[in-house]
């Protein structure tokens, strides 16, 4: 796998954190919502607020990029955003399946936008660039993501992921076997901490998990 980030996005300070993982996935892991996610969904019950995401530095920083590409954060929200807002509402989580899950985690630990890909369903190089003008595509659990002057992963065939909403094309199934995940990063940060502290997580709650290559582009 080859991932790219386009010039005009590295100058507005993005990058992608990656982790490419293979593994044996899951429809429903009770080791990774009693170890991982059910503590940390009563934690931010208990102790976050609405306002408390309007000052996260990860959350301002990633809907100042939103806004510098055309995209207006409050109607298309960051993942991060809309995860964290959801489980501070006492909506909790849905759960889809061992990564997808996995990723949730670490897009409320991080407050930043992750998303997981199956590499057997998408090309070999993967481009962070811009939707173009009217672009959209099926998006996981909506119908159709207006993409124009969004952030969006593509390959030779078009874009299938951004930061705020995933397309159908590249989802995890419980039959991937190897899948990319990856940490949208709009403001400087310990990036190489993150990703030790992935690699320990996902090779500990993920069944038979080699991660077998992680980056920084």
């Amino acid at each position: 796998m080859e991932l790219v980030v386009e010039e005009r996005l590295k100058e507005l300070g993005i990058s992608l954190a990656y982790t490419v993982v293979e593994f044996t996935n899951g429809a429903y892991s009770e080791e990774i919502w009693g170890g991982l996610l059910n503590p940390l969904i009563a934690k931010i019950e208990e102790e976050d607020t609405i306002d408390m995401i309007k000052d996260d530095e990860n959350m301002i920083a990633t809907k100042k990029a939103y806004r510098a590409l055309g995209k207006d954060p409050a109607r298309f929200r960051p993942s991060s955003d809309s995860l964290w807002r959801r489980v501070i509402q006492k909506k909790g989580l849905y759960q889809v399946n061992d990564l997808v899950d996995v990723n949730n985690y670490f897009s409320l630990v991080y407050t930043l936008p992750f998303g997981s890909h199956d590499l057997a369903k998408v090309g070999e190089k993967i481009t962070l660039t811009v939707g173009k003008e009217g672009e959209r595509y099926a998006g996981i659990g909506k119908k159709d993501v207006n993409i124009e002057n969004l952030l969006v992963l593509a390959d030779d065939d078009g874009p299938f992921g951004s930061p705020t909403s995933d397309s159908t094309r590249g989802m995890i199934g419980e039959d991937t076997t190897q899948a990319v995940m990856i940490g949208y990063v709009f403001s400087e940060m310990d990036v190489d901490a993150m990703q030790q502290e992935i690699k320990a997580v996902a090779e500990k709650y993920l069944k038979d998990c080699k991660v077998v290559d992680q980056g920084i582009v």
